[in-house]
């Protein structure tokens, strides 16, 4: 059976985590015939690719470290018509993969609703999900990498995610996808994420790198924003 949506996970380093992610995206409420799941990895030196081997339906690893770019390795590898894209320390609910179906069945790219997945940053993680469902009304959506998903032609149309060394592709693209039709937030599209990155960095430098690239185009480099490099 043709697969409808294809889900690209980027990963680096993850074994703590993506063994669950995996497992949630497993299970869903649509035949898992229906989708398929690739691992997209910056060449980790843990465990992920082999965890992943045995969980996913492909698994890519690239050589260079950049969100952008491992996204854009693993959609290529991609059969569906859909795509989506969550990170590896992300749980997705259970019909998830519908809520993606039923979004780009309508509109070129969707989001949803986002919440901690530790328990920290609370307010600023129910902020941030406001904050993207609003910014679909005025045409500016703040899409976040966790949880995103386009159509494969319309996002292709558009060159995918930028591979320049910035932590701010996930909203270029959502802002070139916006001109290509409409823009979908989809409640079942639900998934709660780590805030250890907020942790790291502090919530401060999360809002200003999504402010500073909104309104002069710059952000932090990976890098910069991944200590763990």
């Amino acid at each position: 059976m043709e697969k409808i949506v294809s889900i690209i996970v980027p990963t680096l380093n993850e074994e703590k985590f993506i063994k669950k992610t995996l497992q949630a995206l497993d299970k869903q409420s649509v035949e898992r015939k229906k989708y398929e799941i690739i691992v997209s990895d910056s060449s980790s030196t843990d465990k992920t690719v082999k965890i992943a081997k045995a969980l996913a339906n492909k698994v890519v690893v690239c050589k260079r470290h950049s969100a952008g770019y491992g996204r854009n390795a693993g959609a290529k590898k991609a059969c569906g018509k859909y795509l989506a894209f969550v990170d590896a320390d992300t749980i997705v609910s259970r019909e998830y993969v519908q809520g993606v179906i039923e979004a780009l069945n309508k509109g070129v790219a969707a989001t949803g609703p986002i919440s901690s997945l530790d328990g920290e940053h609370k307010i600023f993680m129910k902020w941030w999900s406001v904050q993207d469902r609003l910014s679909i009304y005025v045409k500016k959506p703040i899409f976040p990498g966790f949880n995103f998903a386009a159509r494969k032609k319309e996002f292709f149309s558009v060159k995918g995610m930028s591979e320049k060394d910035i932590v701010c592709e996930d909203i270029e693209v959502a802002w070139k996808l916006q001109k290509k039709g409409k823009i979908i937030w989809e409640n079942k599209m639900k998934v709660k994420t780590s805030t250890r990155r907020i942790s790291e960095n502090g919530v401060w430098s999360n809002v200003k790198n999504a402010w500073t690239f909104a309104l002069q185009g710059k952000t932090e480099s990976w890098k910069e924003h991944r200590k763990d490099f």
